[in-house]
């Protein structure tokens, strides 16, 4: 009888008798993942790769397939917050040129600091969020320095903005200012108000040109030959 009890428990144990078992559950989608992780990270729930994909019910490997990685991951759940955030602070930021520009930083800024998950996040992950910040093109990070490009050009280009440099230049010079800022506040604990009004400063300085050599000098820098 002992024997039976085991050998029913085995078969049930076998890939066959698994998909059999799952028929009737709906197909996993890697949009099912995400909605799933991003449920966790909003709980400040940990977030792990096995765990996901046993929920789902897939494999790891093709779990890893879907999402590249952990840290891929959160990023896609940061950018799903970070875009629409960015886009509201630009609809409801009044006016045009440098001062509704730094409206939308400050708005932007105030706006991340004060989302409890987010602020969690930076705390606990201070490793992660600035590995993050500092990633290639395909990152959370450098499409919010996109977004800030297509900003700067749209107010430059419908005559409200005088850019002294490159757009592109200016939006990474201004997120990776911003950045180190509203970090160092939150993941040493303090209010960021202080930090979001020095990088409210710091970018109206920068519209107005008064770092304008920098663009230049890394310009030029960048050109130069090796045996020059």
């Amino acid at each position: 009888m002992e024997c039976a009890a085991l050998s029913e428990r085995s078969e049930r144990g076998m890939p066959l008798a698994k998909a059999l078992a799952n028929a009737n559950r709906p197909q996993a989608t890697p949009l099912e993942v995400f909605k799933l992780a991003r449920k966790k990270w909003l709980e400040s729930k940990r977030i792990s790769i096995g765990d996901l994909a046993n929920e789902v019910g897939v494999s790891r490997v093709t779990l890893y397939r879907w999402v590249g990685s952990k840290e891929h991951l959160i990023e896609e759940i940061l950018w799903s917050f970070a875009k629409p955030t960015y886009e509201n602070a630009v609809k409801e930021t009044p006016g045009n040129g440098v001062e509704h520009f730094v409206g939308v930083q400050r708005r932007f800024l105030n706006d991340l600091a004060t989302f409890e998950p987010m602020r969690r996040f930076v705390h606990e992950n201070p490793t992660v969020a600035v590995r993050i910040q500092t990633k290639d093109a395909q990152s959370a990070h450098s499409r919010i320095i996109d977004l800030l490009t297509k900003h700067l050009i749209q107010q430059a280009s419908a005559g409200h903005l005088r850019l002294p440099m490159p757009a592109a230049r200016m939006a990474e010079m201004i997120i990776f200012t911003n950045g180190a800022l509203l970090y160092s506040a939150l993941v040493g604990g303090r209010d960021p108000r202080p930090a979001i009004e020095q990088a409210c400063i710091i970018t109206r300085l920068l519209l107005q040109g008064e770092f304008q050599e920098l663009a230049p000098a890394a310009v030029r820098s960048s050109k130069k030959k090796p045996n020059d």
